[in-house]
C-alpha cells in the first residue's frame, strides 16, 4: 500500500510538472488587429475634392459648424460625420420663414436647386440668421464649394447623384378668417407679429392651411388627394395628446390650401389656444405635423390664438 501511494504521488507530480511546462511553452497567439490604429474616426480622404460632400465635411461642416451645442448631434443638420451631414441635408424637409417674411423654404438642400435650398439662404443671408453663428462668416470660396456640390446634384460619398425620394408632404403656412373673409391672423396680441392672433369668444372662424408635396417643383401627390388634413387644438403648446380635432373639408385649388371651419370658439376669454396642422399624402405611416414638438417656440405661438 505504501508503494502504491508513493507511485501515485510520483505520477501526480509528473503530471503537474508537465502542465506547468505546457503553460510556459504555449505562447499567446498574435492578434492580427493589434497593428490597426483605432484612433482615427473619419473616413475622409486626405485631400478630398472641396466640391464634394467629403470636402465640405472636412473643410467646413466638421471644423466650422460641428461645435459644442451647435450641429454636434444636439439638433439637425448633424455635422458629426460625413454620413450624418449628407442624410440630414439632402431633401430633408424644413419649414423655414426668412426674418423678413419674404420667403418660405421647405428643404435644407435640393439637388440642382441652389435658390430653394435653405442651407444656401443660411450661408448668404445678410440678416442675423447666417451660419455659422459664431460671428465668422464663410468665405466666398467656401460658399461656392457648397453651391457647386448642390448644382452637381448633391452626390454622396460614392459620387452617386441624389434621387428624389417620396417625401412626406409639407405645411407651408396658414391664414385665419371670420365668416365674412376678414383676415384674423394679422391682428396679434400686443401687436407682436409672432404672438397669438385675436379671436372673439363664441365667434366662428375659418382656417386655411397651405400644403405641398414637392421638392423641386414636381408634385408627387396632388394636395387635394391627401388622406389626412386636420387641425388639432390644445391649451398646452407642447402636449397634443388630448387635443380636439377639426377636419378640413374644402380644398381651395387656386391656393393649394385646405379650409377648415370652426363653428364657434368655445374656449373661455383669456385663453391661449395652440394648434397644429396634420397632413398625409397616403404614402407614409406617420402624418406630417407642424409645428412639431421640437419646433422653435415662435412657431408654436405664431400657430395660436388668444380668445377675447
Amino acid at each position: 500500500m505504501i508503494r502504491l501511494k508513493n507511485i501515485s504521488c510520483f505520477v501526480l507530480l509528473l503530471i503537474s510538472i508537465s502542465l506547468v511546462n505546457a503553460c510556459k511553452n504555449d505562447e499567446e497567439p498574435v492578434n492580427p488587429f493589434d497593428s490597426i490604429d483605432h484612433s482615427s474616426t473619419t473616413t475622409t480622404p486626405e485631400n478630398p475634392d472641396p466640391n464634394s460632400i467629403a470636402g465640405l465635411y472636412k473643410n467646413i461642416f466638421s471644423v466650422k459648424c460641428n461645435n459644442p451645442g451647435c450641429h454636434d448631434g444636439t439638433f439637425e443638420p448633424d455635422f458629426r460625420t460625413i454620413e450624418s451631414s449628407y442624410s440630414t441635408l439632402v431633401y430633408q424637409p424644413v419649414n423655414k420663414l426668412t426674418l423678413d417674411s419674404a420667403r418660405f423654404f421647405n428643404y435644407r438642400t435640393i439637388p440642382n436647386n441652389v435658390a430653394d435650398s435653405w442651407l444656401i439662404e443660411r450661408l448668404t443671408t445678410s440678416t442675423t440668421e447666417y451660419m455659422p453663428s459664431n460671428g465668422i462668416r464663410l468665405s466666398a470660396s467656401d460658399i461656392d464649394h457648397v453651391k457647386n456640390w448642390i448644382n452637381a446634384g448633391c452626390p454622396d460619398m460614392n459620387g452617386v447623384v441624389a434621387v428624389k425620394p417620396n417625401l412626406p408632404p409639407n405645411v407651408t403656412g396658414f391664414a385665419a378668417f371670420d365668416l365674412n373673409w376678414n383676415q384674423l391672423d394679422t391682428n396679434r396680441l400686443n401687436g407682436n407679429p409672432i404672438n397669438p392672433f385675436l379671436v372673439a369668444a363664441g365667434s366662428a372662424m375659418q382656417i386655411a392651411f397651405i400644403t405641398t408635396d414637392t421638392a423641386d417643383g414636381t408634385s408627387a401627390t396632388d394636395p387635394s388627394q391627401f388622406t389626412v388634413k386636420e387641425i388639432h387644438f390644445s391649451l398646452d403648446k407642447d402636449d397634443f395628446s388630448n387635443s380636439s380635432v377639426l377636419v378640413a373639408s374644402t380644398y381651395l385649388s387656386p391656393y393649394s390650401a385646405w379650409l377648415a371651419i370652426l363653428p364657434s370658439v368655445n374656449w373661455p376669454a383669456g385663453t391661449i389656444v395652440y394648434f397644429r396642422i396634420y397632413v398625409n399624402d397616403g404614402h407614409h405611416s406617420n402624418n406630417t405635423e407642424f409645428p412639431r414638438f421640437d419646433s422653435p417656440d415662435y412657431y408654436k405661438t405664431y400657430f395660436s390664438f388668444y380668445v377675447q
